[in-house]
């Protein structure tokens, strides 16, 4: 790095020789031979940033006192001993990839120039990762003002132009909001139902289809297609934005604050061509919607719902399961605790359906219409029974009041308890909708909550631009520096930790990805709605990514796993989906007939293993066996904790004694 070494000796020079006076030193000549040992003994890390600074500050003062002592001995030593090691230890900071950015932009002869005059002498000061990470930060952040309007809605300019009408359906869950818009959208000549789960957009194709109204379906998973469809029903993430519609329906549009997917309903409501839009809602969502909608230079009415049944909040608690009814709903907030109370359920002899986030949408569906037609009594579920699924539930009980929200656990919030607390007294089948909870604690929690008005939502989800990609520069820095950048009220960037990690995964696999350096081709790639938790699906999606320009078409999932029971038959589930996505995301053919079979076959396995004996799940001591209080915090039962202290005791005095 010759060019890089002479641009540090300008600046040194160039800085050191305006200090004056305050660069005396005693016995530098000496120091300066010190350091270059010290320097030259030492080996940087990627990440150890503070330690580089600090040597380039102390080589720094070295050199203003051989400058202002005007030593041409010490002058040259720094030159050619020192600064050449400071190089060194700055390139060992690099990561792989910035080291070969830092190589292309040093082929361009007036990089350091820009350099020098954008941040004259600082190099004196840090290490070139930071300057050089600085100087990337400016440039990308121009490009980004560039490319990007400062206002979102800007965005989408035709969908602006269209003086779009929007009808706003608000109220609580039984209400009837969505019902009405429906009604609106089967006599549209051209319309779209926008929702947030495939059983919700299959809901709809089917009553389409009872309305005599053509319809096809689409969402991530799979698309059903019907001749002449004049409606199409999918998930959120599906829209086509260059699409014209008469009437598009937008459902649970509360969601539009999640971090993780409400990027897709902002997308919808700024940006979906229709001249007629429904938005169903809470609340609580109401006045963001509607500054969305003014941004977007739409006119908006509101029509009001309000529960068709009352709901009641019980002044007693139930004992688990001594008082467990028909029509219960027991909500928890994990797969394992949702198994852990159905096998108890089931050990008393009461049937139970189940229902949590990794189960297939068909699986979910069949274990819902065991409980709409009565086979079984009850059903045990997460938090997923509150995003519109329509049960016949009486009562909602919680057995836990609090959720692990992907970075800690903590109590419900309002909105949370009044989504779900809504699925209890469903219209037409019961005349009141009752709520309970396990014990007094978690009872005493939701009457203090119970009352309290659910905070308006004030922020709205944004998704990183498509244009970005036309930037030179890894796709990672751009998601970064993007997603750093702090957007205008009431907008808030979307969360790129799932896409950055990918990323990390594909650059591990570089040369082995045909397309690693188009940037279109990789966003397809690391946008692939995957769960990363599963390293066999995140295996298997990288496999993809390197395999996929082989053949017309990608290789079929096999059902080989390390997994045992039920995880294994929904980690090949999720890779069946894995293939669907993927193959679609990179134009590939799909062997549907296959597909289909497979995914019948595991979700009859998975519907198997769910329906037989639960006992297996049923939350035990790990060292006695023994059947642990159904909310326990522990994995031992009370007697083993204490013997298995007290053993604990024995050792640690026996060490203390040694």
């Amino acid at each position: 790095m010759k060019v890089l070494l002479e641009f540090y000796i300008e600046q040194y020079r160039s800085v050191c020789r305006q200090s004056g006076a305050k660069a005396r030193m005693q016995k530098y000549q000496h120091k300066i031979n010190a350091k270059i040992n010290q320097i030259r003994n030492t080996h940087a890390s990627y990440g150890r940033e503070e330690m580089v600074c600090e040597f380039h500050k102390d080589v720094k003062r070295l050199a203003q006192a051989a400058y202002f002592s005007n030593n041409k001995e010490c002058i040259r030593k720094i030159n050619t001993e020192l600064l050449p090691e400071l190089v060194r230890m700055d390139l060992e900071l690099f990561s792989e990839q910035e080291r070969e950015l830092l190589e292309n932009s040093l082929s361009d002869e007036n990089f350091l120039k820009r350099l020098s005059k954008d941040s004259y002498g600082k190099i004196c000061n840090v290490s070139m990762t930071q300057l050089y990470r600085e100087s990337m930060q400016k440039a990308l952040n121009k490009q980004i003002v560039e490319l990007v309007p400062a206002r979102p809605e800007m965005e989408f300019p035709k969908a602006r132009e269209m003086n779009r009408h929007f009808v706003l359906h608000v109220g609580p869950t039984n209400s009837g909001k969505t019902y009405h818009a429906l009604e609106r959208l089967k006599d549209a000549a051209s319309g779209v139902y926008l929702g947030p789960l495939r059983l919700l957009a299959l809901e709809v194709y089917e009553r389409m289809k009872e309305y005599g109204t053509p319809c096809t379906m689409l969402t991530g998973q799979e698309c059903i297609e019907e001749p002449d469809s004049r409606i199409t029903a999918s998930t959120i993430e599906m829209l086509d934005i260059d699409k014209e519609y008469e009437i598009a329906v937008i459902d649970e549009v509360q969601m539009v604050a999640d971090e993780l997917r409400g990027h897709s309903w902002t997308r919808a409501i700024l940006g979906v061509r229709a001249k007629e839009i429904h938005l169903c809602m809470s609340p609580a969502a109401e006045d963001v919607v509607k500054h969305l909608i003014e941004l977007g230079n739409g006119s908006y009415e509101v029509c009001r719902y309000e529960r068709k049944t009352p709901l009641e909040l019980q002044d007693k608690p139930i004992t688990f399961p001594d008082d467990v009814q028909d029509g219960d709903a027991l909500i928890v907030f994990s797969k394992k605790a949702v198994l852990n109370v159905a096998g108890r359920l089931e050990s008393q002899g009461i049937a139970a359906s189940v229902i949590y986030g990794s189960l297939p949408p068909e699986i979910r569906r069949r274990q819902m219409h065991l409980f709409n037609s009565g086979k079984t009594k009850v059903v045990v579920s997460t938090d997923a029974i509150g995003m519109g699924l329509n049960l016949p539930v009486r009562r909602i009980v919680f057995m836990e009041i609090e959720k692990y929200d992907g970075n800690t656990t903590r109590a419900l919030d309002i909105s949370e308890i009044k989504q779900i607390a809504g699925r209890a007294g469903r219209y037409g089948l019961y005349e009141s909708g009752y709520v309970t909870a396990m014990d007094e604690q978690k009872l005493r929690f939701l009457q203090r909550q119970w009352n309290n008005e659910e905070q308006p939502i004030e922020r709205v989800s944004l998704g990183f631009p498509q244009v970005l990609l036309t930037m030179d520069a890894p796709l990672d820095v751009v998601l970064q520096l993007w997603h750093d950048a702090t957007p205008s009220a009431p907008f808030v960037k979307i969360n790129v930790d799932d896409m950055l990690f990918l990323y990390r995964e594909a650059y591990k696999m570089r040369a082995y990805i045909a397309d690693f350096d188009d940037k279109y081709v990789l966003y397809r790639m690391i946008t692939c709605p995957i769960d990363i938790k599963d390293p066999e699906v995140v295996r298997l999606w990288g496999e993809y990514c390197m395999n996929y320009t082989a053949d017309i078409s990608l290789e079929q999932p096999r059902p080989f796993s390390r997994y045992q029971g039920l995880q294994k038959y929904e980690s090949y589930y999720k890779k069946l989906d894995l293939y669907y996505q993927m193959s679609m995301r990179l134009g590939k053919l799909i062997d549907s007939e296959w597909l289909d079979h497979e995914r019948e076959k595991t979700q009859d396995t998975i519907m198997q293993l769910l329906t037989k004996d639960k006992h297996e799940y049923i939350l035990r001591c790990k060292y006695c066996g023994r059947i642990l209080p159904v909310d326990s915090p522990f994995r031992v039962c009370s007697d083993c904790r204490r013997d298995t202290g007290e053993l604990h005791s024995v050792h640690h005095h026996r060490r203390r004694r040694r």
